[in-house]
């Protein structure tokens, strides 16, 4: 008896069902009419910017040519000035200190020059002619991604994997490794090297026993070494020996080249490339810039900051292209706005990356200020020239000295400073942990009093 109720009961528990569930699904595909209408909508859009982009934008490249010469000359990037700055133009580095190593350069334009894009706002009325004598479809808009596809399809060949092997000893001296991977760009090809821009941040962990190598366009994997890092501005310029490199894969890669991000306006289509999408490394995406917005402080600089439509998050990493395949923004996770991605505009770069290319770290005095503009001086009641403090960061040899928000800074090393480009520039031409006086101009009651400072700078 006792056998039989157990028995039963065992069957009612196998037969009872332990989860019930009543599925019930909702149609909310759109009507035919929507579907119709909204792939209208999209390809007149698309239209337009295809129209604008492939019809009337000029196809040149950016001429990067050394001097002839048959000593030695550094690597050198095209610079650009700055029509938002009206006080003075773009700057390099005078006299600065290079390393006798440096190479003749090849010419990764291969001697064709370029000129800029042509301003957006002037093409409106090519854009209204071409508009009125087209009815756009959707084979315009399937053209217009097949036309996007080929430029993120050309500029892969100058984007690489860089992977770090980092090497620890655990508790029980048991050696261990791990990887980590980012994102690079080819920048520069000389006649023993290709040189990579990458994110500092990715691999600043490196230690001693780690090793870095990157992948190229073509698969073929080969080590890399550093030639100087920027942890200020997040660069890092890696170099990977021509010895190492088969002709195969040569002819594989591409120098991408740095375009002129003076000249980007809000509405400008651009490609996300890199890791902008939840920090995948090789995906990309489109957009356009919504605002240009110029003149922002920055350590020692200021500069110019490219927002766009692309949402982004903590984990992205990248750059922008134009759709010349010119890279003209470098995406920074920490500028988020609104949760889309923000770049810091490539010509405010470019001394930095030339500095990097030629193995120079650059020095460190962490200040964010502004030229003295003729609307500044009238503000202050001042007649100086120089760059006016606006903070001094936080550890930095500035606070450390004791330079103040406020101070006008008007000469460092005994050389005048009129703007921010003139500061930057000095202080490329100093060597790390190098000590340096500078003068700067502190209102006291009704007046400005003169004060010199010994600041010992650091490196970037």
């Amino acid at each position: 008896m006792v056998s039989d109720s157990h028995s039963e009961d065992q069957d009612r528990q196998e037969n009872r069902p332990f989860i019930k569930e009543t599925v019930i699904t909702e149609d909310h595909t759109p009507s035919f009419g929507k579907k119709l209408l909204r792939t209208a909508v999209l390809a007149v859009c698309f239209g337009v910017i295809a129209a604008a982009s492939f019809h009337f934008m000029q196809r040149h490249l950016d001429k990067i040519t050394p001097e002839p010469s048959t000593t030695a000359v550094p690597v050198s990037f095209a610079h650009d000035s700055n029509p938002a700055d009206s006080s003075d133009a773009e700057t390099t580095a005078s006299g600065e200190t290079r390393p006798s190593s440096a190479e003749t350069i090849a010419d990764p334009t291969n001697g064709t020059g370029q000129t800029d894009a042509q301003p957006w706002d002037t093409w409106q009325e090519d854009v209204l002619s071409l508009i009125n004598a087209h009815n756009l479809g959707i084979n315009d808009y399937k053209q217009l991604y097949v036309q996007m596809n080929s430029v993120c399809s050309s500029a892969q060949r100058s984007m690489v994997v860089v992977t770090a092997t980092n090497r620890e000893n655990s508790l029980f001296q048991d050696e261990h490794s791990y990887d980590t991977s980012s994102f690079g760009v080819i920048v520069y090809r000389t006649s023993s090297e290709v040189l990579i821009l990458t994110p500092y941040s990715s691999t600043m962990q490196l230690s001693e026993n780690s090793t870095l190598s990157v992948t190229f366009a073509n698969l073929q994997t080969c080590d890399a070494y550093i030639k100087a890092t920027d942890g200020t501005a997040d660069l890092m310029l890696l170099a990977v020996s021509s010895d190492q490199i088969p002709d195969s894969t040569k002819s594989a890669i591409s120098v991408m080249l740095l375009g002129n991000s003076y000249v980007a306006n809000a509405g400008q289509p651009i490609i996300a490339m890199g890791a902008p999408v939840g920090g995948i490394i090789k995906s990309y995406n489109y957009g356009m810039l919504t605002y240009v917005e110029n003149n922002v402080s920055a350590p020692d600089n200021t500069i110019s900051l490219l927002h766009t439509n692309l949402i982004g998050d903590e984990t992205s990493r990248g750059f922008l292209i134009d759709l010349d395949g010119r890279l003209i923004g470098w995406i920074d996770s920490e500028l988020l706005s609104g949760g889309t991605l923000t770049a810091v505009g490539i010509s405010d770069l470019k001394t930095y990356i030339e500095n990097l290319s030629n193995g120079y770290f650059g020095c460190y005095l962490g200040i964010e200020g502004l030229t003295l503009t003729n609307d500044i001086k009238a503000a202050l009641d001042t007649t100086l020239d120089g760059v006016i403090i606006s903070r001094c960061l936080e550890n930095s040899p500035a606070q450390a000295a004791g330079l103040q928000s406020g101070d006008i800074i008007t000469a460092v090393g005994g050389t005048l400073i009129r703007s921010i480009n003139d500061l930057r520039a000095k202080l490329l031409s100093f060597t790390t942990e190098q000590t340096i006086t500078i003068t700067v101009q502190r209102l006291g009651g009704r007046s400005y009093r003169e004060i010199t400072y010994d600041v010992r700078l650091e490196r970037r």
